[in-house]
């Protein structure tokens, strides 16, 4: 009977742990809301960053936020979350969570999904339903199109204009001026 027991606590154990790590994964985390943001630099920001925006965020020199809906212009900018709305920035527009609608700004860098437009100097998403326009533009996956200098993506439903085109799990990975998956 003991010996029952203690396998019966150590599979509650077990599947409890289970369970916590599955809830850990999803942030269900409500953030304080506001329709403004300004930051010369995080921490120096009003309201904190640990806030929601919807609306207008300036960052003078970087800025930081959870998630993002609106308008946004900066020097660098930082949605820990999501990032939805218009992105314009002298240097960087950075998304740790998914994304929608323009980026503009020399590095734009989404490290979720990404749906809309990017342009600028290296431009970057995870996965994409998207133009990205640079010199530079990768992605694991995309489905739109890449124009620039190098254009580089693990799998593709669309084209690719640029010098160097890569596609790695295409029949033909590497092609100059045009490549293509459909």
């Amino acid at each position: 009977l003991a010996q029952q027991t203690s396998t019966l606590i150590r599979s509650s154990s077990s599947k409890a742990a289970t369970a916590t790590a599955s809830a850990a994964e999803v942030d269900t985390t409500v953030y304080p809301y506001t329709p403004f943001m300004f930051s010369i630099v995080t921490p120096l920001q009003v309201p904190s960053s640990d806030f929601d925006v919807g609306g207008l965020r300036i960052n003078a020199i970087y800025g930081e936020c959870q998630n993002f809906d609106g308008f946004d212009i900066s020097t660098v900018g930082r949605a820990r979350g999501h990032g939805n709305g218009l992105q314009v920035a002298l240097l960087a527009n950075i998304v740790d969570g998914d994304g929608l609608g323009l980026q503009i700004a020399p590095v734009d860098y989404v490290t979720g999904e990404y749906v809309g437009l990017q342009i600028g100097v290296a431009n970057f998403a995870e996965k994409a339903q998207a133009l990205q326009i640079g010199f530079y533009n990768g992605a694991n996956h995309i489905d739109g199109c890449q124009i620039g200098v190098i254009n580089t993506t693990r799998t593709m439903m669309g084209f690719q204009l640029g010098l160097i085109n890569v596609i790695q799990d295409n029949d033909v990975p590497f092609m100059p001026i045009l490549n293509c998956y459909f």
